[in-house]
């Protein structure tokens, strides 16, 4: 079994804001994600045997402020 490797915290982790909702710019967050897999040599967790499961259940609570993703998506209508 392969010996866990500690890695550093992403740049864009605040954790004088985990209490807080913010929008968040998605498609950056996806490029700066594969940037830092790859800079880690993280290979697609497709290809991993262990596996992990986090299960998040209605986890929308952007859609519920105003200005964000379903108020802007209805505004538009």
């Amino acid at each position: 079994m392969a010996t866990a490797t500690e890695l550093p915290t992403p740049e864009f982790f605040d954790a004088t804001k985990v209490d807080q909702v913010w929008r968040l710019p998605y498609q950056q967050r996806a490029a700066e994600a594969r940037q830092w897999a790859q800079q880690y040599q993280m290979p697609p967790v497709s290809e991993e045997v262990q596996r992990t499961l986090l299960l998040l259940i209605d986890v929308q609570n952007t859609f519920c402020l105003p200005d964000f993703e379903l108020d802007s998506a209805v505004t538009s209508l």
